[in-house]
């Protein structure tokens, strides 16, 4: 008699289900563990494209207003030149976070656009010998006591600083002899032909240069540096997302042309002066704080003689993402994409504006900027 009998129908169904079971839950645990893997590359990523941004601007910030005249406004509040006549302040990328993000921070879901001026402080100043034309109102040829620095290329974009104020000026080279004829040294000299002041810098300009170095309101040029920043996308087909994008010439080409701003229509990456410097950084935010103690969202206006006016600190906070598929711990906000987010926060005080406060109390010791200048 054979003896031997298989499973049931019932013990099979059995079997199955709980090989079933087991079997989702390594999946289950390989899947959570593979994601898990590839979680922490992207998240090093993203820190460090935050942090290299983060540097950067910091390191821009803390130069702003290198050379300019006491109480320059180094930061541009408002340019109407691109359509924000309200201020750069969220005139930047709209929606990058998307609206749920934007609600959950409490303002409107714009980027902010930030603009910093300051000169290259390793390129020589030239000294301006010729009193006419004047500087920032009437455009012409400017005869200089030193020869045209290698650092210093033309075309490109000059600043023209006086006492108490400045202009910036796109330069051109000029052709003949160029020599100071007033109280100037003698050759080799150089001279620029200088455009008009370029917006939103238009002023009330400059005194005729002094033609004797050394005396009050006399003029010198540097090499200008309009240090921009904005998110914009990063045109990379593979990686659509927002970027940080920057440029040391503002909108402007070093010609004084206008530059495309990218994210815009006209934006041609091949000549245009702007450089994607990180990827993944979707917000930007910038607060200004002057002597009031008060941080406002825009730079406030600076009025000569009043050491209030002076922005003695600048608060950055970058937001950035990394939104590869199927990342462990990844959100979802409203009108933008599942991805891990972080954000990053520092507060840098301009070395320009610590030395004009310093001025400030080694003129009088009850100078209005002490309680605010640490």
């Amino acid at each position: 008699m054979n003896n031997q009998r298989g499973f049931s129908l019932v013990e099979l169904i059995v079997a199955m289900t709980v090989t079933l079971i087991v079997s989702s839950a390594i999946y289950g645990l390989l899947t959570s563990g593979g994601n898990a893997f590839r979680r922490e590359p992207e998240l090093a990523d993203r820190q460090q494209n935050i942090r290299a941004a983060m540097d950067l601007i910091a390191r821009d910030v803390f130069g702003a207003g290198a050379a300019l005249s006491t109480f320059s406004q180094v930061f541009t509040g408002a340019d109407p030149a691109i359509g924000c006549p309200g201020g750069l302040n969220s005139c930047g990328q709209p929606g990058t976070m998307g609206p749920g993000a934007a609600a959950a921070r409490g303002d409107d879901e714009d980027t902010d656009v930030l603009e910093i001026l300051s000169t290259d402080e390793q390129c020589p100043q030239l000294a301006v010998c010729n009193a006419a034309p004047i500087p920032g109102i009437n455009p012409g040829v400017f005869v200089t006591q030193e020869s045209l620095p290698q650092c210093l290329p033309v075309p490109g974009l000059i600043a023209m600083v006086a006492d108490t104020t400045f202009t910036i000026v796109a330069a051109t080279a000029s052709g003949g002899a160029a020599t100071c004829t007033v109280g100037g040294a003698s050759p080799p000299n150089a001279n620029l032909t200088l455009s008009a002041t370029l917006p939103p810098w238009v002023g009330a300009g400059f005194s005729a240069a002094n033609p004797n170095p050394g005396a009050a309101n006399t003029v010198y040029m540097y090499r200008a540096r309009i240090v921009r920043y904005r998110v914009s996308p990063s045109l990379d087909p593979t990686d659509p997302g927002p970027a940080l994008w920057r440029t040391e010439s503002g909108h402007y080409f070093p010609n004084g042309g206008v530059a495309p701003e990218p994210g815009t229509p006209l934006f041609a990456a091949a000549t245009s002066p702007w450089q994607m410097v990180a990827r993944g950084i979707e917000d930007m935010q910038i607060e200004y704080l002057d002597g009031t103690g008060v941080w406002a969202n825009s730079p406030p206006l600076s009025v000569p003689g009043s050491w209030d006016s002076i922005v003695r600190r600048v608060r950055i906070s970058l937001s950035a993402r990394a939104s590869a598929a199927n990342l462990q711990g990844a959100t979802t906000v409203a009108g933008g994409p599942d991805a891990v987010r972080g954000q990053l926060a520092t507060v840098i005080t301009p070395r320009a504006a610590f030395q004009e406060l310093q001025m400030c109390l080694t003129a009088a010791p009850a100078c209005p900027a002490a309680s605010h200048i640490q």
